[in-house]
C-alpha cells in the first residue's frame, strides 16, 4: 500500500485516526495584549483511545480506569497542571486562564485560555499533536507561529510570520497518482473522519488593511481544515491522496497542495500584514 505523506497532520495520525476538532483562537487587543483560546474535542470512543495510546508511549500499560473527576484531573494532556503549565512554553508573559471541560454524549474534551502580555512574545503551535502533548504547544515547536506588533498613530499593526520549512533533501517525490483501490479509499476515511483544524486571528476593532487570503472585518482565517466534506465523493479523496504523495512530506507543498481543494482555507503565505483600528 502506497504510503500516505500526511506532513502538517502527520503526528496527529500517528496518535489517533481522525475524530478530531482543534480550534486555536488568537485575540489581540489594540495595544497587543490579547488571549489564545484553543479547543479540542473528540468522540468520547477517540478520546479514550488516544489516551490510551498516549499512555502507552510513555511506558505505561495504556489502560484508562474509571476515577472521580478529581482523580481523573492529575495527569494527562488536558489536566489542569498540565494546561497551565503550557503557559510557559506559548511566551513570555503568558498565563494560564481557565480550562472549560467539554463533555457530552459526541465530543469530550477541554477549552483553554491563556492571557498574555504582548502579542510578539508569543508562539502558537496550531497542529493537534500540540494540544495533546506528543509535540511542544509554542517556542519548544521549530514551525510554531510567531507575530510582530507596532503600533502607529492610531493604528495598530500585527504581522503573522510562519516560519519556512527547514532544507530538505532534493530527492524528487514519487509521481502523484489518485490510483487508489477500496482499501485505501477505506483507510483514507477512517484516517480524516471528524477532523477539523482551524486557526484564527481576530483584532479589537476593525480591519482597515490586510494581505490576509481569507478575512471578515475583524477575524483572519489562516487555516480552516474541515474534512469530512472531502470524504463524500471518491474523487475528492483520490485528490487528496495524490496531492499528499506529490507534496513529498514538506508541510508548505502540503499546505499549498490543500489550499487547491474546495471548501479549504490555508494561507500559505510566509508573512500576513494585518492593520487595524478602532470602530
Amino acid at each position: 500500500m502506497r504510503v500516505l505523506r500526511l506532513g502538517v497532520l502527520a503526528c496527529l495520525v500517528a496518535v489517533l485516526s481522525g475524530c478530531i476538532t482543534f480550534f486555536t483562537e488568537v485575540h489581540v487587543a489594540r495595544d497587543g495584549s490579547g488571549t489564545l483560546v484553543q479547543t479540542v474535542s473528540m468522540n468520547p470512543e477517540a478520546f479514550k483511545g488516544a489516551m490510551q495510546q498516549l499512555a502507552q508511549g510513555m511506558g505505561g500499560s495504556g489502560e484508562i480506569k474509571e476515577t472521580t473527576t478529581e482523580k481523573k484531573d492529575e495527569k494527562g494532556p488536558f489536566s489542569t497542571a498540565q494546561l497551565a503549565e503550557k503557559a510557559r512554553d506559548l511566551g513570555d508573559g503568558v498565563t494560564f486562564v481557565s480550562a472549560e471541560p467539554i463533555q457530552s454524549a459526541t465530543a469530550q474534551g477541554v477549552r483553554v485560555t491563556y492571557r498574555f502580555a504582548d502579542v510578539s512574545k508569543i508562539f502558537v503551535n496550531p497542529k493537534p499533536a500540540a494540544a495533546l502533548g506528543t509535540e511542544g504547544a509554542g517556542k519548544s515547536a521549530p514551525k510554531s507561529m510567531r507575530f510582530r506588533f507596532e503600533r502607529k498613530g492610531d493604528r495598530s499593526i500585527l504581522t503573522a510570520i510562519l516560519p519556512p520549512d527547514e532544507k530538505k533533501s532534493e530527492t524528487p517525490a514519487p509521481p502523484a497518482s489518485s490510483d487508489v483501490d477500496e482499501q485505501q479509499l477505506a483507510l483514507l476515511k477512517q484516517m480524516f473522519k471528524g477532523m477539523h483544524l482551524r486557526l484564527t486571528v481576530d483584532v479589537d476593532g476593525r480591519i482597515v488593511s490586510t494581505d490576509a487570503a481569507f478575512h471578515t472585518d475583524r477575524v483572519v482565517t489562516f487555516m480552516d481544515l474541515d474534512f469530512d466534506p472531502l470524504l463524500e465523493k471518491p474523487e475528492t479523496l483520490k485528490a487528496l491522496n495524490a496531492r499528499f504523495s506529490a507534496a513529498g512530506g514538506d508541510d508548505a507543498k502540503t499546505a499549498a497542495a490543500l489550499s487547491e481543494l474546495p471548501g479549504i482555507k490555508i494561507d500559505v503565505k510566509p508573512e500576513v500584514r494585518i492593520e487595524f483600528a478602532a470602530r
